[in-house]
This record gives C-alpha cells, structure tokens and sequence, in this order.
C-alpha cells in the first residue's frame, strides 16, 4: 500500500473522530451547514488522495464545489471550512506555447474563484450603504495598500508578469477581505463562519498531534505526487518532529491554531455538551503544541491577556491568569518532562537560540536597506540581504518577519497602509464590542472580544512569521471578518432601536 494510500486511511479515521468531537458546534451554524461541510471536506480529501494528481484533483474539486455552492446559504462559512482541506502548493498552468505559464493555481485559489468571486459580483451590484468610523477608515487604508500593491507591479520584468500579479493580488488579497468585510448580514452568519474556522482548527490540531506522535507528515507524499516546487519539509526541534498537517509549514499551523483557540473562547461557553467542550479545548491546545513554534505561542498568550482583559473584573481575572501561568510553570518545572517544555519557551529556553539571533540581525540589516529605498521599497532586497550573510540553514534568506517583508518590498507607504488596515480592523471590532455591551447583546460582546483577540495574536505573531503558504489568507479573512462584525453589530443594534422604538409608539 503507497503512503498516500495509508495516509488517507489515517486521515479518515483522524476526521471521523474530529467531526464527531465538534458535532456540537454545529449549533453555532446555520441549519444544515454542518452536514454539506463536514460531506465536502471528506468528499474532497478521499479524491485528493485517491486520484494523487493535481489537476484531475482540480476538476473534481471545481465540480464539487459548484454542486456545493448554491446548496450553502454562508459561502464565506464555507470557504473558511474548506481552506485546509490540502496543502496550498501550486502548480502552474501552462502556457501551450503561448506564453510560458497562465498563472500559479493551488486550492485556495480555486476556492477564491469558484466561491468568492461569484459572491464579489453579486455584492458589487447591491446599493451602497454608507460608512463611517474605523469600518470605513479600514476600508480606505485598504484600497491605499492595494493600489500600491499595484503600482509596484510596473517594476515586473514583463507586461504578462505584470498582470498575472495583479490576477493574484486580486484573489488571493482583494476578494478575501471585500467578501468577508461585507457578506455578512447578521451575527448568525458571523458566529457560524467563526465556528467552521474552529472546526477547521479542530481537524488540524488532531492531525498535528498525530504527526508529532508518529514523526509522518501525512500531506507529504501527496504534495510530492503531485511534482509541485513547494514540498513539505520534515522540521525537527528538540528531537520532535514540527506538525504542520495540511497549512504548508509548521509555523503556519501554529498561527492559524492560535486564532481558532481563541476564537473558540465563546463557543466553549455557549456551548452545553458536557466534557465534549472541554476536550475541544484541550485538543486545541494539543495541536498548537504540536507545531513547536513558538511565535505563535507568544501570540496566543497576547491574545488571550487581551481577552481576558476587556472582560468584566479585567483587573483581578488578569492577574489571576498570569498568577495561574506562573503556578503552572512552577508545577511544570518540577515534573520529569518540565525542563523540556520549558526549554522550548521562548526568551526563557535554550533550544535554538539561534533563531532569535536571525530575527535580530534580520531587523538590523534590513533597516539599512530600507532607508536607501524608504518611500516604495526596492526589487533587489533578498539578493541584498544574502550578500550581507543573511543566508540561514536551509540556503535561503528568511524573512521571518511580515512586517519587516512589505517595508522592504513597498517601503514605508506600504507597510503603513499594511499594518494601518490592521489595526483598523481591530478598532473596527472594538468599537462594535462596546456598542454591543451598551445595548445588552451579551452574545455579541463575548464574539467580539475573542475577534479583538484573535486580531492581537495576529499582529503579534506576524512579527515573527513571514507571510507563506495560508498565513495572509488567514489574515486577509480575518481583517475582513472583523469590519464585517462591526457592520452588522451596527445594523443590528439599529434594528433593536427600531423595534423598540416602533413598541413605544404603538
């Protein structure tokens, strides 16, 4: 039996036991969402496995989802669920001789062009609601950040390169955010595209355990079937092996983990399913461990301080949780294995150390280029960076760093805008938080706290992670998600007002 034949075996049996553990989240979604996302993501990963070739894969995959598509009343819901169902390494399309290559399609694109675009064109066409606040600052600061984006592309070696970048730019960048800042009509729809996002989390975390456990990527041999330049590398630490499951690399499975345990903070508490909530927690918690990467880490115990915070009491339940995590560590370090997890702390431990040094020598010498080229960045900056002996382990430079990444790509306009839409966002969720708190929405203060969290954890995170593989399509999403919620808390508390107001009258 071929690897990819075992894999899929275990993978079954992983999602069987996974889908069946976050049965209970299907309350949070709408009626019957559960049934058709839980047949597709099956549906899908026997054909990926099964047929182990890219392109008929493809197609199966593009019928699927068109069956699919009229058949789900929260397509962002959907694609959520469905963005880690395989690896993202693409493959071009060839050119049949009339160019080189059409452009680069992997699964995430097939999911933007099948379920996202036909949704942008449909929402183009509605009347314009007028905006304002961070909502619409956000919205500003986006439109600033792709039209630079654009504008960069002028500096392409040809008109084709050119333009199959502005094609990427705009369904891996443009339609994630539109359709997710305004596809949402109510918190219904927000809560169940947060809970496919947690069950797609819940699936990982069972298969990065399983990985860690057994020292076998089980998306490896598929992505090697399939002949595409993007392989999954087996990555160690302290003698285990870094789960990455389907995300494409173990810090990306850290990352995405990290926001699905906070965003799943509200859903634990909504949720009446005895052990089952508690195990979903633990599970996720699992998973993020089982990627040892530890960027994510700090970003998630940002996040949480950050959850905890805007809560009731912010005083006492924080130094509550810092004095629990300093219980918890003490505790740890007593125990046979403590030393080891301990050492794998960041700024505490010693395990490869080396990998902080990188990150602040990457700082410093890309700060000296970004100040030859500080208005729109430069072309030439990882041969630049190489030349300064920025070159680590595996022969290439890493810019671990998104931030540090767009400046030195788009100059300091760029990452302006790109850090400005952000945190634009995050206010965005902010302001919409307190407004639900002031008219009483309790659910909908509790969504938007673990939103604002998630959205720290990203920004955290990204510090230290570059934007590869699922990262900026999860990020893109989740800014998006973030405007989205502000733009329907608005619309509901408004409602509530109107309805209130139409009682007394009557």
């Amino acid at each position: 039996m071929s690897e990819t034949h075992r894999a899929v075996i275990v993978l079954m049996v992983l999602g069987m036991g996974a889908w069946w553990l976050a049965r209970p989240l299907a309350a949070e979604q709408l009626p019957r969402a559960h049934a058709l996302r839980r047949g597709l993501w099956f549906a899908l990963t026997i054909t990926a496995f099964v047929l182990a070739d890219f392109w008929a894969f493809m197609l199966l995959a593009l019928a699927l989802l068109i069956w699919a598509r009229p058949r789900e009343a929260n397509v962002p819901a959907l694609f959520l669920a469905l963005l880690f169902v395989v690896p993202p390494s693409p493959l071009d399309i060839p050119g049949f001789g009339l160019i080189n290559f059409f452009f680069s399609l992997s699964f995430p694109r097939l999911l933007s062009l099948v379920l996202l675009l036909p949704l942008f064109l449909r929402l183009v066409r509605l009347p314009r609601v007028p905006q304002r606040g961070w909502p619409r600052l956000a919205d500003l600061l986006f439109a600033g950040y792709f039209a630079v984006e654009l504008v960069l592309l002028s500096r392409e070696e040809s008109v084709t390169s050119a333009a199959r970048g502005a094609f990427y730019l705009f369904i891996d960048l443009f339609l994630p955010y539109y359709v997710f800042s305004r596809a949402f009509s109510d918190m219904a729809r927000i809560r169940d595209a947060v809970a496919s996002l947690v069950i797609a989390g819940v699936l990982l975390s069972a298969v990065g355990l399983f990985e860690a456990g057994r020292y076998w990527l089980l998306y490896s041999g598929l992505v090697q079937g399939w002949g595409s330049s993007e392989e999954l590398l087996y990555l160690g630490r302290s003698g285990l092996l870094r789960a990455m499951g389907s995300t494409g690399h173990a810090i990306a499975l850290g990352y995405l983990l990290a926001i699905c345990l906070l965003l799943y903070l509200p859903l634990h508490k909504r949720l009446d399913a005895g052990w089952r909530r508690n195990a979903l927690f633990l599970l996720l918690c699992g998973g993020l461990f089982s990627a040892l990467s530890r960027g994510p880490w700090v970003g998630a115990a940002v996040g949480l301080l950050g959850y905890v915070a805007l809560g009731p009491r912010p005083v006492r339940n924080v130094s509550r949780l810092v004095g629990g995590g300093l219980a918890a560590a003490v505790v740890l370090a007593m125990m046979p294995f403590g030393g080891f997890v301990i050492d794998l702390i960041p700024f505490i431990g010693t395990v490869e150390t080396g990998n902080i040094d990188y990150r602040q020598r990457l700082v410093e010498k890309s700060w000296m280029l970004i100040w030859e080229n500080p208005v729109l960045g430069s072309t030439d900056y990882v041969e630049r960076l190489a030349a300064m002996g920025m070159v680590q382990g595996q022969g290439i430079v890493d810019i671990v760093n998104s931030y540090i990444e767009v400046t030195l790509r788009s100059g300091l306009v760029g990452v302006t805008l790109f850090a400005g839409v952000l945190l634009a966002a995050l206010f965005s969720a902010m302001g919409a938080r307190r407004q639900a708190e002031r008219a009483k929405e309790e659910d909908a203060e509790i969504l938007g706290r673990s939103l604002v969290a998630a959205q720290v954890a990203v920004m955290v995170t990204i510090f230290s992670v570059s934007s590869i593989v699922v990262i900026p399509w999860v990020y893109w999403c989740l800014a998006g998600l973030l405007v989205g919620y502000a733009r329907a808390v608005r619309a509901t508390v408004r409602a509530e007002r109107g309805s209130h107001s139409a009682l007394q009258f009557a």
